[in-house]
């Protein structure tokens, strides 16, 4: 299984959002790409996903952006592969009666796949990240 760009792209995007909490200031669609090395035309049209998904709101204005929709303990990363990939081997690879035993494997593949996505949270990826950044004497 790949994890498309897209979908990487909008890890991204969540975790910069979610590095930026508590703060009520949303961030703009430039500050997100040039934080995080997304192209900005690319990241505009995966942020309307994750809003229609409810993983990020927009905030109109002159200081508007995006934040969370929720905290990030909540969001996971099958959440974030969801809103943009689409179901885990959604449709399986092959599916014709020639692979009807191949399938059962596939799915639980697949189940083991978003089992392990539902377990790691943004909360999860910043916490790991602060604790990888900190300086130990």
């Amino acid at each position: 299984m790949n994890i498309s760009s897209r979908c990487e792209y909008a890890c991204r995007a969540v975790v910069e959002l979610a590095s930026h909490e508590p703060s009520p200031l949303p961030l703009t669609a430039e500050v997100i790409a040039g934080n995080r090395r997304i192209p900005e035309k690319f990241l505009v049209h995966i942020l309307l996903q994750l809003k229609r998904a409810g993983i990020v709101r927009s905030v109109r204005g002159a200081r508007g952006g995006y934040t969370l929709n929720q905290p990030p303990e909540n969001i996971t990363l099958l959440d974030v592969v969801r809103a943009i990939d689409g179901p885990v081997l959604q449709p399986l690879p092959v599916h014709d009666p020639g692979s009807e035993d191949i399938s059962v494997a596939w799915r639980d593949v697949a189940a083991e796949i978003e089992t392990i996505l539902q377990r790691v949270t943004v909360k999860d990826i910043l916490d790991r990240a602060r604790k990888a950044a900190m300086f130990y004497i």
